[in-house]
């Protein structure tokens, strides 16, 4: 764009005067701005420039950048500024938890090609950019090793993430208490940590279980059931490294029932219409689910957990039943029965 040329855009001459004024030292008067700033050095009368200054002036304050006219500075200079401290944003400091999460939503956007999904990436990109997220932990979002972000403050396993993300971009082996829901009953677990996801609302571990007889067994662990603290055994020889062929979405987008320590049980369960519905949108690709002509179906599945299995199940109330085997059945009515009985004499509210 030449001088004298009217034909600039609204933007771009706004943009110009912005970066003029940052980038003096001094109070710049309105003749310095008319005869250096493209966009109001073309052949306009005075008048019209100075209009179109005004203009100018207006809209950018509606944004928040005020152009300030000085009188008289400390050694006598009048003209316009824009005060830099209320201009630039100031620097945005994280701790290493929120930056995890954040790196880790940019990291798992990737996917994501909408005008939306890209504007989001970029500002969680620069919001990541200044973080105090360690390096090594960069490093393991960088490789997919954790995945998605968290919950609430109240969520009662959150309060080990940041440790257990940090063993896991450091390669530190950790020690734990752990629940066991379908053996109730609590052990310590010494464990190599792989890498940290969330699934249906649950923060989970993954990684190389030393406790498992005979060898050890990769193993992922819910983390509401870690009880009290996590232990970092932080020996610089210790460190191990994770295999090539790990991908924690496999283990992570498990469902319930596939997760545990149980035997591998085949399971049958029958579904009504609804049920069928259902669960052909929201299956994660466990088992088969045959369809029928009138909308029921049959659902044939492998398990490891029979109480992961009961809670995934109960979603559907009196729409699903097991068919076989007939003692997970009956267990299972009775699971049912017993629920439905704790309600009894519960008054129903008019």
């Amino acid at each position: 764009m030449t001088a004298g040329d009217p034909k600039v855009l609204k933007l771009e001459r706004q943009l110009n005067l912005v970066s003029y004024l940052l980038s003096s030292r001094k109070p710049v008067p309105f003749s310095d701005i008319r005869g250096c700033v493209v966009g109001y050095d073309d052949d306009a009368s005075p008048d019209a420039v100075e209009k179109r200054f005004d203009r100018d002036k207006a809209d950018l304050r509606s944004i928040g950048v005020n152009i300030e006219y000085i009188a008289s500075d400390p050694f006598g200079r009048a003209g316009y500024v824009i005060d830099p401290r209320g201009y630039f944003l100031r620097e945005t400091k994280l701790e290493p938890e929120d930056a995890m999460l954040l790196a880790v939503l940019q990291r798992t956007l990737g996917v994501v090609d909408d005008n939306l999904g890209r504007n989001l990436k970029s500002a969680l990109a620069k919001l990541t950019i200044d973080s105090q997220l360690p390096e090594p932990l960069r490093a393991s979002v960088g490789e997919q090793h954790l995945l998605t972000l968290g919950r609430p403050d109240n969520d009662p396993g959150r309060r080990h993430v940041a440790m257990l993300g940090e063993a896991v971009g450091r390669r530190r082996r950790v020690s734990f208490r752990y629940h066991t829901v379908d053996a109730n009953r609590t052990e310590t677990r010494t464990v190599r940590p792989y890498g940290l996801g969330l699934s249906q609302g649950n923060w989970y571990l993954v990684g190389f279980d030393e406790t498992r007889k005979p060898k050890g067994a990769v193993r992922q662990f819910r983390l509401d059931r870690v009880v009290n603290k996590v232990s970092v055994i932080d020996k610089k020889d210790d460190a191990y490294d994770v295999p090539d062929e790990f991908d924690i979405a496999r283990f992570i987008e498990q469902e319930e029932f596939e997760i545990g320590e149980g035997t591998e049980v085949e399971v049958r369960i029958e579904l009504d219409d609804v049920a069928t519905w259902l669960l052909a949108r929201r299956r994660r690709g466990a088992g088969t689910l045959e369809e029928r002509p009138d909308g029921t179906g049959l659902f044939r599945v492998v398990i490891r957990s029979e109480e992961g299995l009961f809670r995934w199940l109960s979603e559907f109330g009196q729409r699903a039943r097991i068919v076989e085997p007939k003692r997970l059945a009956v267990a299972f009515r009775e699971r049912m029965s017993a629920t439905r009985a704790l309600y009894d004499d519960v008054p129903v509210s008019a």
